[in-house]
């Protein structure tokens, strides 16, 4: 049973009253002015903006090895 299958089957066997709260709540994401979503998109100048600040970061030696990164960012979630 994929996820889907299993909410909407949730759904159906919920009282109306609760399935009610459920949209209301789903309802509130969509219209929310924050997004549930932190994730926002970017623009292009934000884009532009964050390369530059790499770059600059790299140009004064601030920079970090992809491999030494990701081995730091294994050890901090243990994923080692």
């Amino acid at each position: 049973m994929s996820t889907l299958d299993a909410t909407v089957s949730m759904l159906e066997t919920m009282p109306e009253e609760a399935r009610l709260l459920v949209f209301k709540y789903t309802q509130s994401l969509f219209t929310a002015s924050k997004p549930a979503n932190p994730f926002t998109p970017k623009t292009k100048k934000d884009i532009l903006d964050d390369l530059a600040e790499s770059r600059k970061q790299i140009f004064q030696g601030k920079g970090v090895e992809m491999k030494q990164a990701l081995q730091e960012i294994r050890a901090k979630h243990d994923f080692v």
